[in-house]
């Protein structure tokens, strides 16, 4: 997972209270190359990691599933992943920041006061006009994110039980702050007025669903089954998914 410092990394990293605006799927090494598959403005590709060392922060996680296996042990094979993940490559997916941003939008149900009057000075107007663009210039390609990438690799893994290298999220209202009385009051119903602009848009033409998470309060659940679908997690539900254990920092130039 990688985080980097455009205006759109700021916004989801407002948004989403995370340390990553990026995911991709680790495939091998394939000669001197580490190669993954990963969601970009190009389409879903098969690439080495090089342009991901552009980022500021690189960090490392490996699989490791509830009851503690790790890809290699028996019965556990990597292939079925991978092949899923190289499965789409190529194919007509349309991806953006702005995509991403959407989608953690959609996920959380309210940022922190403090994160949320900064996002409201970031111009969000400006981005939903943008969002909507982006999403009449891609209306005849499937929308995907850098996260689904990953989720629909490991729950459309081919397995026994079915499912079973699914990525777990752990669903909480954390992200919503109490109500308060003070001017923040005022960015809270912008900001959820957006909101639901947004969920009605992406639903009308995509059918990525939105989940109200507060709703759903400490509930551990698999991206993919029904509460969780497929499109609709973010970077942070990768970097707290008790299924993906932290294994090392590769690059970090962030300056504060």
């Amino acid at each position: 997972m990688s985080a980097g410092s455009s205006w759109l990394d700021k916004l989801i990293l407002l948004i989403d209270e995370g340390d990553y605006t990026h995911t991709t799927q680790y495939i091998g090494k394939v000669g001197n190359q580490h190669m993954v598959v990963e969601a970009t403005t190009r389409g879903i590709v098969y690439e080495s990691t090089d342009p991901d060392m552009t980022q500021d922060l690189v960090d490392a996680y490996r699989y490791v599933s509830p009851d503690g296996h790790q890809f290699g042990d028996p019965g556990w094979p990597v292939d079925p992943v991978l092949d899923v993940a190289k499965s789409f490559v190529g194919g007509q997916y349309a991806y953006s920041e702005l995509l991403l941003a959407a989608v953690a939008i959609l996920a959380s149900e309210m940022p922190n006061e403090q994160n949320l009057s900064i996002i409201v000075r970031l111009a969000l107007d400006f981005f939903e006009h943008e969002f909507e663009l982006w999403l009449n210039e891609n209306a005849t390609k499937t929308p995907m994110t850098c996260v689904q990438v990953a989720t629909a690799a490991h729950w459309n893994a081919a397995s026994d039980p079915a499912n079973k290298y699914g990525l777990q999220v752990v669903l909480n209202d954390s992200r919503k702050p109490p109500i308060s009385s003070d001017q923040s009051t005022q960015d809270m119903v912008q900001y959820q007025a957006m909101r639901s602009r947004i969920i009605s848009r992406v639903s009308s033409l995509y059918s990525v669903p939105g989940v109200t998470r507060s709703q759903q309060s400490g509930l551990t659940v698999f991206a993919g089954s029904d509460l969780l679908p497929l499109g609709s997690c973010t970077p942070r539900d990768m970097e707290t998914s008790p299924t993906l254990q932290f294994i090392g920092c590769i690059q970090d130039n962030r300056t504060s």
